[in-house]
């Protein structure tokens, strides 16, 4: 439903402006936006930070038009893009002068291959073929993507998609960009040449809208950082401002650090008592494409053990093999001292996946958390322990399929909870998480250890992994 506003010609200066807007979903029973208004002007970088579900997410939308033909819902206010009114332009009238990157880079793909994926937006918009050619080999360069040319999207890793999904609108070369947590899946040095990127990108006068939890990369970046709070703008304040601020504030106001966090990586030893998982030698293909070679560690009962590495080096397959999901070329893997299967040890492990999509099934966060204890009476206490720890009390009888990215990540974490598995597996568990959540997760983890689980973390966020890991350790390439 759109509601009838006087289309205003002047824009004021301002390149993305939002007049009074006030937004709620279709279904949604709360305002996602309540009479937010904003101004962010020619290439200026403006980052929108705060709890998950503030809002964030929805203000992208507005900007590059998404609201309200792909999410419809009630709207009031004005919104304009370079003066002129957005409920007046088709979806494709934007896309060569608005280019997004969203939080979930695969609901942005249209082909199976990266090639074909990073010259798909020019030939939908008529580039030159000439020009086409120039621009994509200028991308390639420029975002270092040639180990990721010819690629089989599917077998990507989640970090390599994002960089995908960036190149894809970096090829287009639009006026504006914006980007829903565009470091969320990035190792450092992934993150370090965004960070390089965004950097040129101001210099070329671009316009840069920004949601992220994670800003100690946009030190030096953003010109401005807006902090939401329940659909409102509680704070807009110049980016070297929030500079005078200690790290302990920042944190009370809920954002993550504006520096880098330092971790100490720790060698996979040998166990000084049978550990609860043990991996020898473990290495695994993709067709004849070895993935990854000759990787040994342990956790023990109680620890809580970090992995950290580059975009691909095999993270994520790492754990879908040590839960069954993926079959090992070689090697061996021991739950409590005994030789594991990988038949039998889908159901001894519970693995919370990069994308909480592909586990979420029920009509309502309760329903979801009562599906997990399936098979043993519902503990009421502990659910609505678990509610309010994570801070999804407020959500529990919405469907989990409309809930924030972050929102969906704590549930997920939730349902590892619940499990009654010994050895628990996250994969990327803060990527969408603001300070406050990741913290809450990480107490959260340190409960289960205590309870004498063993968990296993994949993450690049070095603030959650210096917070919640008793150990960590890096996967790297076997030198030859």
């Amino acid at each position: 439903m759109r509601s009838a506003v006087p289309a205003s010609s002047d824009g004021g200066g301002a390149l993305i402006e939002l007049k009074e807007v006030s937004f709620q979903y279709e279904g949604g029973e709360e305002d996602a936006l309540s009479d937010v208004s904003l101004q962010i002007g020619v290439g200026e970088c403006v980052v929108l930070s705060g709890n998950s579900g503030c809002g964030k997410t929805t203000i992208t939308r507005l900007a590059n038009g998404l609201i309200p033909d792909f999410y419809p819902g009630k709207l009031e206010g004005l919104v304009l893009i370079n003066g002129e009114d957005v409920l007046g332009k088709e979806p494709h009238e934007l896309c060569g002068f608005v280019g997004s990157v969203f939080q979930n880079p695969w609901t942005q793909f249209f082909n199976t291959d990266t090639d074909s994926e990073l010259v798909f937006g020019m030939e939908n918009c008529g580039v030159p073929c000439g020009e086409m050619h120039r621009r994509y080999e200028d991308t390639v360069k420029t975002l270092h993507l040639e180990n990721l040319c010819k690629r089989d999207i599917f077998q990507l890793s989640g970090g390599e998609k994002q960089s995908i999904a960036f190149g894809s609108v970096y090829a287009l070369s639009p006026e504006i960009y914006v980007l829903d947590e565009p470091s969320a899946n990035l190792d450092r040095r992934a993150i370090r040449r965004l960070r390089q990127v965004l950097l040129t990108l101001k210099r070329q006068g671009k316009t840069i809208l920004i949601a992220e939890h994670r800003l100690y990369y946009l030190n030096g970046v953003a010109d401005r950082i807006i902090r939401m709070e329940n659909g409102r703008i509680a704070e807009d304040v110049p980016a070297d401002r929030l500079l005078e601020k200690t790290v302990s504030e920042l944190h009370a106001l809920g954002l993550r650090s504006l520096w880098d966090t330092d971790i100490a990586h720790t060698p996979a030893g040998c166990p000084v008592r049978m550990p609860s998982l043990e991996v020898r030698k473990l290495s695994v293909r993709r067709g004849k494409r070895p993935v990854l070679e000759n990787v040994s560690f342990t956790v023990q009962t109680g620890e809580i053990l970090g992995i950290t590495g580059r975009n691909g080096i095999g993270k994520t397959t790492l754990v879908r093999t040590v839960c069954g999901l993926m079959k090992e070329h070689s090697g061996q893997i021991y739950f409590h001292g005994s030789l594991a299967e990988a038949s039998s040890r889908k159901h001894q492990v519970f693995l919370v996946m990069q994308d909480p999509n592909y586990q979420l099934f029920c009509e309502s966060v309760e329903s979801e958390m009562r599906l997990s204890l399936s098979g043993s009476a519902p503990d009421e206490d502990e659910i609505r322990e678990l509610l309010d720890a994570l801070d999804l009390s407020g959500v529990r009888e919405r469907h989990p399929l409309s809930l924030s990215g972050g929102q969906k990540q704590r549930l997920c974490i939730a349902l590892a909870a619940l499990s009654p598995a010994q050895l628990l597996l996250f994969d990327e568990p803060t990527s969408g998480l603001d300070y406050e959540n990741m913290r809450r997760v990480s107490d959260i983890l340190k409960n289960l250890a205590d309870q004498g689980k063993a968990i296993v973390v994949i993450s690049h966020d070095h603030e959650f992994l210096a917070k919640a890991c008793t150990q960590v350790i890096s996967l790297e390439k076997e030198k030859r």
